[in-house]
């Protein structure tokens, strides 16, 4: 279970949560006004709506699997996704704080909903769970094993989102507003990177 397929997915996950966007700016702006610990309940709605487009991928998934061409076509989708999503962070500007969400209520369930929200209606998620499970994850891959794939990487988003809520919940921590430029510009080489790896397994695959 932990092979290649297990550390590839982990990789590029981590990779992609490293990606400041929206939901890493609303729970910048939950920690900052309300601090860290009434933050980390938008950081589980973030959770939770990954989770959701998680399973609607595994379904979507499971059906598609049974038309190989269709899935051939989603797989160079998913490649092309990913070195977009690179190219995107590679050229992307300075985060600006001011963009981000601006909340006024302190109750922890609109702070949940809210972080629910910001993760279901944001269009990059669904499209990357796709590119990325269909790319990564082999259709014949067991139930169980997909399981604990999709645990793990809510697990991974959740402690890396509360991470985040927990430095900018101390005020100390704005110093580090300048490098986040710097940082998107490494996970977006890392992600074009990826993208054409998968692109020349595609490739070779279609060689044999």
């Amino acid at each position: 279970m932990f092979g290649v397929e297990f550390i590839t997915l982990t990789s590029i996950y981590f990779l992609a949560l490293l990606s400041p966007g929206q939901d890493f700016f609303l729970i910048i702006k939950h920690a900052l006004t309300h601090g860290y610990k009434k933050a980390w309940w938008s950081c589980l709605g973030i959770a939770s709506g990954n989770a959701l487009y998680i399973a609607l991928a595994y379904m979507g998934h499971t059906y598609l699997s049974q038309y190989p061409m269709i899935v051939s076509f989603i797989e160079i989708g998913g490649a092309l996704f990913l070195l977009y999503l690179g190219c995107l962070l590679l050229f992307a500007p300075k985060p600006n704080l001011e963009n981000a969400l601006h909340v006024k209520s302190k109750m922890v369930f609109k702070l949940f909903v809210q972080g629910l929200l910001s993760a279901l209606f944001n269009p990059k998620n669904i499209l990357f769970y796709f590119s990325l499970l269909f790319t990564i994850v082999k259709p014949e891959t067991v139930l169980h094993v997909k399981i604990v794939y999709a645990v793990w990487m809510v697990t991974m988003l959740l402690v890396w989102d509360m991470f985040v809520a927990f430095l900018f919940g101390n005020q100390s921590a704005l110093r580090l507003l300048p490098y986040l430029n710097f940082v998107q510009k490494i996970v977006g080489i890392g992600l074009i990177g990826f993208s054409l790896k998968l692109a020349f397994t595609f490739y070779k695959q279609c060689e044999l």
